[in-house]
């Protein structure tokens, strides 16, 4: 699904574009080839491969914003197909030696987010990345920035492209403000707090969430409404 002119969503749970246990998977036209961001949840990882090659171009690398089964497990089956996956050394740890209830795969079964029968797949990553630098894919630069909050190890992309600034916001912040904080290890409010000024007056035109709608234009408006709502003294209105 084209969302611009070098820009496309390829993988969606919830919309069904892909296998229903997939976050939404974005794909994004480099020198090289496609940049995926995220895998999904490892059950069809083949049609998001496919639709990367419709839509931008043949995949060339895998970003990872987290270690969530839903954002990772694809990881392994693309590795596979020679697309090498890149991570930061916090999402590498888990992806190495993370246990289901580490990754909140324990909570999700008991509340019907997953099946009974749904296993997490430890894998190395190919690459790993440092928040506060930035990463060459395929020819493309992606500045990685610290989001933690909705996990440990979470981090956002941003890069440049024809329509704008572009940020792969993972599970950090979504269109409306709202952020996503769960009851699991990992998640913290106090991270939240910590580390959303390092998306604060960044400039973002689309805002790119790894569920729901994106937001194509204004998308800074989303991040300064979550930022705002962190300063006050309740909690902010979350996506769970």
């Amino acid at each position: 699904m084209r969302l611009g002119s070098s820009l496309a969503l390829v993988g969606s749970g919830e919309a069904r574009l892909s296998d229903r246990y997939d976050c939404n998977v974005y794909a994004i036209e480099a020198p090289d080839g496609a940049v995926l961001v995220d895998t999904g949840g490892g059950r069809a990882p083949q049609r998001l491969l496919e639709h990367a090659r419709e839509t931008i171009g043949a995949p060339v690398g895998a970003l990872l914003t987290h270690a969530h089964a839903d954002h990772s497990q694809g990881g392994p089956a693309f590795q596979r197909e020679g697309v090498p996956v890149i991570a930061s050394e916090a999402s590498a740890t888990l992806l190495r030696t993370g246990t289901e209830e580490e990754l909140g795969i324990v909570a999700a079964k008991r509340d019907g987010v997953y099946p009974a029968e749904y296993e997490f797949a430890n894998y190395e990553p190919d690459r790993t990345v440092v928040p506060g630098t930035a990463v060459t894919v395929g020819g493309r630069e992606f500045e990685v920035v610290s989001l933690r909050g909705h996990a440990s190890d979470h981090v956002c992309y941003l890069t440049e492209t024809d329509d704008g600034r572009v940020c792969f916001v993972g599970d950090a912040v979504y269109p409306d403000g709202s952020i996503s904080l769960l009851n699991v290890p990992g998640s913290s409010l106090a991270a939240y707090r910590s580390d959303i000024d390092n998306l604060r007056g960044r400039g973002i035109d689309a805002l790119l969430p790894g569920h729901g709608l994106p937001r194509l234009e204004g998308g800074q408006e989303c991040v300064e409404l979550a930022a705002e709502a962190l300063e006050g003294m309740y909690v902010p209105p979350s996506r769970t």
